[in-house]
C-alpha cells in the first residue's frame, strides 16, 4: 500500500478534479472537489502525500482520494496506483521532496515557538475578555496566552503584515513540546472575534494555525488514562469547565481529531464531537483510528439544538 501512493504525485491524482495554484515551497491549493466553494481551501501536499480541506474537513491520502471521489474500492485504488494511470516519479525526486518537506517543518515550528515566546499570561488581556465573552468562566490554563502577531506572512519574500492581538493555545506533540500555536484573533478588545468579508465575498478566517498542527494538540490538563478529545479551544475550554477532573485535548480542525498523537498512558478516549455531518464523520473515522491503536474510545455529542459545545453552554441555538 505505501509504495502504491509513493509511486506518484498527489497533485496529479487530485488534478483531474481540480485547478492547483503552488503556495508557498511545497504546498498546493484549489478549490476543494468535495464540496462547493469560492475561495479555495484545498490543499495538497506532495512531499506528504496527503489533502486537506479547510472547508469541509475532507482529508486523507491518494487511496482515500480515489475511494471517496472516483468512487474506487481500496484494492481497485491501490491497483490503479500500481499502474500506469499516472506520472511516476523518481525515488531521487521522492528523496529530494522529503528532505524539503523535513526543512519546511523545522521553519514551520520555529515560527510558531516564535509566536508562543512572545505572548504573555492571559489574565487582564483581550484573550481573557474573549474567553469570558464565551461563557468561560474558569481559570485559563498556562496553554492560554495573549500575542499580538501578524495575520499573513509570505513565505518566499519574508514580508509580514500588521500585527493583530489574538488568543494564542499552544499546540503539543507526543512529548509534551511546544510544535505550533492556533491563534484566535480578536477585535473590540477581545469581544468578539476578528471578522473581515474578502473581495470574493467569503470572511477572513477567525483562527490560524502555525506549526506542526497534524498531530499536536491544545492540552487542557496533563496526560491521563482517560482523554477527552474535541475540536476548537472553546469546545475545549467548555468540556474542561464542565468536567474540571478530566483532561480534555483539542484537535485543531475537525479532519484532525483522528491524528492526535495519544501517549503510552492513555487507555481510554471520549471523542466530544460536533452536531452535524462533518462533526459526525470525524468521530466515525476518530473512532476507529483509535480502536486500532487498542484503544477504548467512545463518543459524546451535545444536545441536538446546538452545534457544538460553547453554544450550548452559551444557550445559542442552529
Amino acid at each position: 500500500m505505501e509504495e502504491a501512493k509513493a509511486r506518484h504525485s498527489l497533485s496529479d491524482i487530485v488534478a483531474r478534479h481540480t485547478n492547483l495554484k503552488k503556495r508557498g515551497p511545497r504546498e498546493l491549493v484549489g478549490l476543494c472537489p468535495f464540496h462547493s466553494e469560492r475561495s479555495p481551501s484545498f490543499e495538497v501536499n506532495d512531499a506528504k502525500g496527503t489533502y486537506h480541506c479547510w472547508g469541509c474537513g475532507a482529508a486523507g491520502d491518494a487511496i482515500r482520494f480515489l475511494v471517496n471521489k472516483e468512487g474506487m474500492t481500496f484494492i481497485q485504488a491501490v491497483e490503479c496506483l500500481m499502474g500506469e494511470a499516472f506520472p511516476v516519479i523518481s525515488d531521487e525526486e521522492r528523496a529530494k521532496r522529503k528532505a524539503e518537506d523535513e526543512r519546511d517543518m523545522a521553519e514551520r515550528i520555529a515560527l510558531a515557538r516564535s509566536i508562543w515566546s512572545r505572548s504573555v499570561p492571559a489574565s487582564g488581556t483581550p484573550a481573557e475578555v474573549y474567553a469570558r465573552s464565551r461563557g468561560i468562566t474558569m481559570d485559563l490554563p498556562e496553554t492560554v496566552r495573549f500575542v499580538m502577531t501578524p495575520r499573513w506572512r509570505d513565505p518566499e519574500t519574508g514580508e509580514v503584515g500588521r500585527d493583530f492581538p489574538a488568543m494564542a493555545c499552544a499546540l503539543q506533540d507526543g512529548t509534551g513540546a511546544v510544535v505550533g500555536v492556533q491563534c484566535v484573533f480578536l477585535a473590540h478588545g477581545g469581544r468578539r472575534k476578528y471578522e473581515r468579508i474578502k473581495d470574493d465575498g467569503t470572511r477572513a478566517k477567525a483562527k490560524l494555525s502555525y506549526g506542526a498542527v497534524i498531530g499536536s494538540a491544545f492540552r487542557i490538563g496533563p496526560p491521563s488514562d482517560h482523554l477527552i478529545i474535541c475540536e476548537g479551544p472553546e469546545d475545549g475550554l467548555t468540556l474542561r469547565q464542565q468536567l474540571p477532573d478530566k483532561t480534555v485535548w483539542v484537535a485543531c480542525g475537525t479532519a484532525l481529531m483522528p491524528r492526535v498523537s495519544i501517549p503510552s498512558e492513555v487507555q481510554f478516549i471520549t471523542l466530544a464531537g460536533d452536531n452535524g455531518s462533518a462533526g459526525r464523520v470525524a468521530v466515525d473515522e476518530a473512532t476507529a483510528a483509535y480502536m486500532r491503536l487498542g484503544l477504548a474510545v467512545g463518543a459524546i455529542f451535545p444536545d441536538p439544538p446546538f452545534k457544538d459545545w460553547n453554544d450550548q453552554l452559551r444557550g445559542v441555538r442552529n
